[in-house]
């Protein structure tokens, strides 16, 4: 028996005002998921109000903000400008089921249809799934940046992507 999750009910569509309380938990839980056993004890929580702030600032701005939905759970989200994609979380239990690869599309398909031929964005450098994933995908590392400041800083990498690299990709 497989210990991936059924992604077979697994909706990829547009966030809406009513889902923004649902995304910043899926945030704060992923980002928790993802950041503790990379900083330990440095790990600071995102608070939840700040992050359905955020996404409705997001959503007011006309920003791409994409859901992984499953049986009407939130379980994963995508968020980009026109120029930089600032988020791709999703659930830990849900990883390495091609569907961070799903969300990166739709959010690209619909940078394309606004216009947009190349985005960036920055991963943890010790995040090295991300790292992994978006260079798969065809992401180019161009930079390092360092963020936080003293004891809390960390080193991140910034990427490119073009916007039609993800829909080429396949899996293997």
């Amino acid at each position: 028996m497989s210990s991936r999750r059924s992604t077979a009910e697994l909706l990829i569509r547009p966030v809406t005002a009513d889902d923004v309380l649902a995304v910043a938990a899926t945030h704060v839980r992923a980002d928790r998921e993802t950041y503790e056993p990379i900083f330990g004890a440095r790990f600071l929580e995102v608070e939840i109000w700040r992050s359905q702030q955020r996404w409705d600032t997001a959503l007011e701005c006309g920003d791409v903000l994409m859901a992984a939905d499953v049986r009407g759970q939130i379980i994963g989200f995508a968020h980009a400008t026109a120029a930089w994609m600032s988020a791709l979380y999703l659930l830990g239990s849900y990883h390495r089921n091609g569907i961070g690869l799903r969300l990166l599309r739709a959010v690209c398909g619909e940078l394309r249809a606004r216009g947009v031929a190349e985005i960036g964005f920055q991963a943890v450098a010790d995040n090295v799934g991300a790292i992994a994933f978006y260079e798969a995908v065809g992401a180019k590392p161009v930079g390092r940046k360092l963020e936080g400041e003293g004891d809390g800083a960390w080193e991140d990498i910034v990427f490119t992507l073009a916007t039609d690299a993800p829909a080429a990709f396949r899996r293997g």
